[in-house]
């Protein structure tokens, strides 16, 4: 007799927005994918790539499944997520739907009122995966299982959370179970993939999610496992280039250090970057620290930098200062390394209460933004920065700020489907008068990309005259503070929309 078929989880990590096509490997399936045991399951994990079609993909597989998983952040990825669930239900009604990632981990239950959902899997997910779908394949009770809500004869069952754990008890990211090939960013000699190398953060930023998914732990791999992936990601796929996306990748120097030398030992000839980090942790770093960095490869650092103001800084609990950023900056440009700082607009001052016109609320408004190019300005004098990422605020369900939110006027959606336009592009913030948005994602979009002198490192050599034209447009506009009549900034948006349609 032919052997038994194993039983197939599927799952998905949805595209983050319709013109994101390869948001990198899907690193969080194939970490909670870990403990499944491949003798008895078939794990298919698709994400979102430019090489194929993954709800095509998806439908040739339903046979046989014992659950369909997607992961999702708040925003546009819920959308991208419902829409595969609506054609894997068409085909099996009966599918059990798994919900994991950050929204439904600070939302479950909302989640869990959807149609679109069955079970909410929450945090850490790897252990809790493993005993889901074993239960489900069994046809057993999910009763007392912990780390999940499910649904039981139209009721939410909440069973209690499964305890924040170390990650080095987990087995080997599984990366041969995706293609890596399909997920690879390619430009000249560059080959870059993503990578994790913790979890979570002990701090408690009052915009920040983290908290409430992780509960303010963290958890770090040993710089060795670290580099082993590395180093396999090199010799068996040529990448040269890894971005590191952990939530705080300088929570513990030590283990830095280590994991530098352990590159530099091996004498691996890679680069790796957009490590994000705490501007008063890092101008704290010792001179062997940022010397270790450099020469292991690190190329780039993110900064929460957050507001060129401190009573911004002082509202959002960063523990740091204005100052701070600037001296990081210059700190690190003496070793070569950039720092890419990330920016808001409109976080909720207690003055928006008090305020009866949008012309009062204007004021704060312009003032936030303007102190954040005066930073800039002081920062950068030279204007030698790649990337400078400036958003608009957005209020997450757990944290002191969406209760400020609340109070200023932000409309909490009440259904799963309301969050799809909820992330740091929207505009969903009632005392943010619509001049300040759209001068903020004029300086994201256009300003700040086109400004730097680097500028071509991220445009196609073929309309060279143009970009050209747009970079000497962007330096008046930076230098004069002139915003108004952003026809350039329209034009760009227009080549990206057919450009998206002509792929």
């Amino acid at each position: 007799m032919p052997p038994k078929a194993r039983k197939k989880v599927i799952m998905l990590l949805p595209r983050p927005s319709p013109g994101n096509k390869n948001p990198g490997v899907p690193l969080t399936l194939l970490a909670v994918s870990s403990f499944i045991d491949p003798k008895k399951f078939d794990v298919r994990i698709y994400g979102a790539t430019p090489k194929y079609d993954y709800v095509e993909r998806i439908k040739r597989n339903l046979d046989n499944a014992v659950c369909f998983a997607v992961s999702s952040l708040t925003g546009a990825q819920i959308r991208e997520a419902i829409d595969a669930i609506k054609v894997v239900k068409k085909l099996n009604p009966k599918l059990p739907i798994v919900w994991g990632g950050w929204h439904a981990s600070i939302l479950p239950e909302q989640t869990l009122k959807s149609k679109h959902a069955d079970i909410v899997v929450i945090g850490q997910g790897e252990r809790t995966i493993a005993e889901l779908v074993e239960r489900l394949a069994k046809g057993q009770s999910l009763k007392g299982l912990k780390g999940i809500y499910y649904k039981e004869k139209g009721r939410i069952v909440k069973n209690a959370p499964r305890p924040f754990e170390d990650i080095n008890n987990f087995p080997k990211m599984p990366f041969g179970k995706v293609n890596i090939d399909d997920f690879v960013w390619e430009k000249g000699k560059e080959r870059a993939v993503s990578i994790m190398s913790s979890q979570g953060c002990p701090f408690n930023c009052g915009f920040c999610a983290d908290p409430l998914v992780y509960s303010r732990r963290w958890s770090g791999l040993k710089p060795k496992r670290v580099v082993d992936d590395m180093e396999y990601l090199a010799k068996k796929h040529g990448i040269n280039t890894f971005y590191i996306i952990d939530e705080n990748f300088f929570v513990d120097v030590k283990r830095v250090k280590q994991l530098c030398r352990e590159i530099i030992k091996r004498k691996l000839k890679i680069r790796w970057g957009r490590v994000n980090g705490r501007t008063r942790q890092l101008v704290g770093m010792g001179e062997e620290t940022w010397k270790l960095l450099k020469k292991s490869g690190c190329f780039e650092i993110l900064v929460g930098a957050e507001s060129g103001m401190q009573e911004g800084l002082d509202l959002i609990n960063k523990m740091t200062t204005v100052e701070d950023t600037c001296r990081l900056v210059e700190l690190a440009r003496k070793h070569k390394i950039e720092i890419t700082p990330s920016l808001m607009v409109g976080l909720p001052f207690p003055q928006y209460a008090k305020m009866k016109t949008m012309k009062e609320k204007r004021a704060l408004a312009e003032k936030e933004l303007n102190a954040i190019m005066d930073m800039l300005d002081e920062c950068y004098p030279t204007k030698d920065y790649f990337e400078i990422l400036l958003f608009v605020y957005t209020p997450y369900p757990g944290n002191p700020m969406f209760e400020m939110s609340k109070k200023l006027g932000f409309r909490e959606p009440k259904k799963l489907e309301g969050w799809i336009s909820f992330d740091i592009v929207e505009q969903n913030l009632p005392w943010l008068p619509k001049e300040i948005y759209s001068k903020t994602m004029q300086l994201l979009d256009f300003v700040f990309p086109y400004s730097c002198d680097r500028y071509m490192e991220r445009h196609s050599p073929h309309f060279k005259p143009l970009h050209w034209l747009f970079h000497q447009t962007a330096l008046f506009r930076w230098k004069h503070r002139f915003f108004s009549f952003p026809v350039e900034h329209k034009m760009l948006l227009f080549f990206r929309k057919v450009r998206q349609k002509l792929r």
